[in-house]
């Protein structure tokens, strides 16, 4: 066990979360917007409760904080302990463990205390900030809170929110803004909740405070008070019930072996770890993947589309179910403009409350596909009702954007009309300048972004092939192909042998961005033209040895600092490696994911936002975002194993595409349907063995296969490209 008092941990439950450094307190200092933040704290059903939760040990004549003796720091994502030995203090030892808790939601944390010298008096003071706001936009906190202390601990309340702090044992006295206080009510400014403990400490003799904060609605509070006093009087069953969080999850997701790619396994254990860490269970209605740490801990519905693939390849079905529920369920049925929601979208931000915030220009456009790859991978044979009508809703939406002369989609309007909804009310401001709502929001795309379309291209696709009777009234495949044929040639750039990053008024704009990939991925270019793309984006204007930038550094508004203007975004190398799979080119797309798993092994299993775009320094950056680990997932099931999941009843696709030079792989546990199944490739041979309910529908190296219960099959292969 080392100390690390950089790096950031995260400990989740699914419900709360904490975040800290190795320091021992509940702190964890991050760069936002060119100033350093405390981010650490207590977090809960998509609020920050607290802001930096320290503890501090004094007598006479010497005062220390926790953090400034960490001997030993050790860490699981659902907890973290440390050893403790402070210069003031030299007989004095301390002993910690924090835990995410699920229920009652909120963070314990326990200090045990011995000395190897005399009996002595100790004061332990424990301090942190309110904040109990939602965390949806970085730096916002509220200037004025209720107060008021309980039987068994104390109450913080603001505008519907709350948190419950409580000790065992009670403390001598409470503080507020570092005035002692009695207790009782108190409404105003509050900048710091404390207690002090006067404890007296024998050798041979330890003793033990245990902290607790927890919150949420304020409406929870009471039930969250019940609870609490098992909690404290006995938190073995919570710490157990944090493990099996994990424990059983990790159990019965897939496990990857490869012989000759050992880095690979180890990046898809972390990959595979921090997307659990993501989890929001259902609470409230409220299910899904939170977007990332520390700043955006709350349900961002495009962030959730890119993460919903790796879940449903992790077989965790019934997450999904739960986290399409939750977004089809603030569907609005009619315009609500003060919000920015048009009839028939989805929201962007969900968060408890709830707080919504709507009006992408995308959004909308990947669930369709997210409905039928749930109805592949879990077998189920229809769309349900209430999904049908979200679907219904979302091809109208995307309608009235419609552009008639080339049916593409036009976007651009969603900030203005928002800000004309809001000015008679208030003055709406974003942290960026946001003149459009793509996935680069701070870039002006208008009018018809290439991804845009893309995902316009792939939904309608979905929508057919859903329909009941897959009905060609319905989208017909001239549609589709009159959108096709638009993307390949109105997008043209020859001089690049590339693809426009957008048009306006019918005119491409010339700008390179990894956006186009995305063309290639769909399948919408081939052949050579795919390949040339794949190799025009890793030329150095675009690929960076840390990963993709968002624009080429060769164009004249490139800023490698600026969010959307040139920064490294792992979300935009996932891109290239998958168009590198997609066209055939192995090595490059392997090449991309090792970049990527790079950037795990240095982050300790976390991955950045993005990072300047002329060195590897994270910047304006979460430590843990969803979309820079979920497509890393999918990638290997999908490119790598060649995995795809078809057709009624349990039937799967295997198609690898492994370097000619490895030796063997295995993929074992993997969910289809009821069942379950393991692949073992070595060069000319695929081995599956099934252990489904029924039999299995297998495709294999180009022919069709059948599996019964408890069967094995092996397959030969063709030897890979190169071999």
């Amino acid at each position: 066990m080392t100390v690390d008092r950089d790096h950031p941990h995260l400990l989740a439950s699914g419900r709360s979360a904490a975040l800290l450094d190795g320091s021992g307190d509940l702190t964890l200092l991050q760069e936002s917007r060119g100033a350093v933040s405390d981010w650490g704290g207590v977090y809960a059903r998509h609020l920050r409760l607290t802001g930096p939760w320290s503890l501090s040990f004094r007598d006479e004549g010497h005062q220390q904080r926790l953090g400034e003796g960490a001997t030993e720091f050790g860490w699981e994502p659902h907890q973290a302990t440390g050893r403790h030995r402070l210069s003031e203090f030299p007989d004095l030892s301390v002993a910690q463990r924090v835990v995410a808790v699920a229920d009652p939601p909120g963070v314990l944390r326990t200090i045990h205390l011995s000395t190897t010298g005399p009996g002595r008096a100790i004061g332990v003071e424990s301090a942190f900030a309110p904040y109990l706001i939602p965390v949806m936009v970085e730096g916002i906190r509220p200037g004025r809170f209720t107060a008021q202390t309980r039987t068994d601990g104390l109450f913080v309340r603001q505008h519907g929110f709350g948190l419950y702090e409580a000790t065992r044992p009670a403390p001598a006295r409470r503080y507020l803004n570092r005035a002692s206080w009695i207790g009782g009510h108190y409404q105003g400014p509050i900048s710091e909740v404390g207690t002090e403990h006067q404890l007296w400490v024998d050798p041979g003799m330890p003793v033990e405070i245990r902290y607790w904060i927890g919150g949420g609605r304020t409406a929870d509070l009471g039930r969250q008070e019940e609870n609490l006093r098992p909690l404290l009087d006995d938190p073995g069953s919570a710490v157990s019930a944090s493990e099996r969080f994990w424990s059983s999850w990790a159990h019965g997701t897939p496990r990857m072996r490869w012989a000759d790619a050992p880095w690979l396994e180890t990046a898809y254990d972390q990959a595979r770890r921090s997307l659990r860490a993501l989890y929001s269970l259902p609470d409230g209605g409220l299910a899904g993947l939170v977007a990332g740490y520390p700043w955006y801990a709350s349900l961002w519905c495009r962030d959730l589309a890119e993460m919903i693939p790796a879940v449903l390849w992790m077989g965790d079905f019934e997450q999904v179910r739960a986290s399409l529920d939750t977004v089809f369920r603030f569907q609005p049925s009619r315009d609500l403009p003060m919000l920015g929601a048009r009839t028939g979208s989805l929201p962007m931000q969900i968060s408890t409350g709830p707080v919504l915030l709507y009006g992408t220009a995308d959004t909308p456009l990947y669930y369709p596909g997210l409905v039928e790859q749930f109805l592949r991978h879990s077998g189920e044979p229809t769309v349900p009702d209430g999904w049908a009508r979200a679907l219904e809703g979302i091809l109208g939406w995307a309608r009235a954007r419609q552009d008639p002369s080339n049916g593409l989609l036009t976007h651009g309007h969603e900030v203005e009309d928002l800000i004309a909804a809001t000015s008679a009310v208030a003055r709406v401001r974003f942290g960026i300048d946001q003149p459009d709502t793509t996935i680069w929001d701070s870039a002006d795309r208008r009018d018809q972004a290439i991804d845009i379309q893309v995902l316009w291209h792939q939904a309608l696709g979905a929508l057919g092939r859903m329909a009941p009777g897959a009905s060609p009234d319905r989208i017909p495949a001239s549609e589709l192909e009159r959108i096709a044929e638009t993307i390949r040639q109105e997008y043209r750039w020859p001089e690049e042998a590339y693809l426009a990053d957008s048009l306006r008024a019918g005119h491409p704009v010339r700008t390179l961005r990894p956006n186009a990939l995305r063309a290639v991925s769909a399948g919408l270019l081939r052949g050579p033209a795919a390949r040339r793309m794949v190799e025009r984006a890793a030329r150095p204007d675009l690929l960076t040895p840390w990963g993709v930038r968002s624009l080429a550094s060769t164009d004249p508004t490139y800023a490698p600092a600026v969010y959307h203007q040139g920064q490294v975004w792992t979300l935009a190398t996932a891109w290239l490696a998958d168009a590198a799979f997609a066209a055939g080119d192995v090595d490059r797309g392997l090449q991309a994911l090792r970049t990527i798993a790079d950037r795990f092994a240095a982050e300790g299993g976390y991955a950045h936002e993005c990072y300047r775009g002329d060195r590897p320094e994270p910047f304006n950056s979460c430590f843990l975002l969803g979309f820079s680990i979920a497509p890393f997932l999918t990638i290997l099931f999908e490119r790598l194993w060649g995995l795809r999941r078809e057709g009624a009843g349990p039937r799967l696709t295997i198609d690898p595409s492994f370097p000619a030079s490895w030796t063997s792989a295995t993929l074992e546990g993997l969910r289809v349907g009821a069942g379950r199944v393991r692949i073992d490739w070595s060069p000319g041979e695929l081995r599956v063995d099934w252990s489904g309910p029924g039999p299995l529908s297998l495709g294999a190296a180009g022919r069709e296969h059948r599996l019964e219960p408890g069967g094995t099959g092996r397959f030969p292969l063709p030897a890979p490209p190169g071999g």
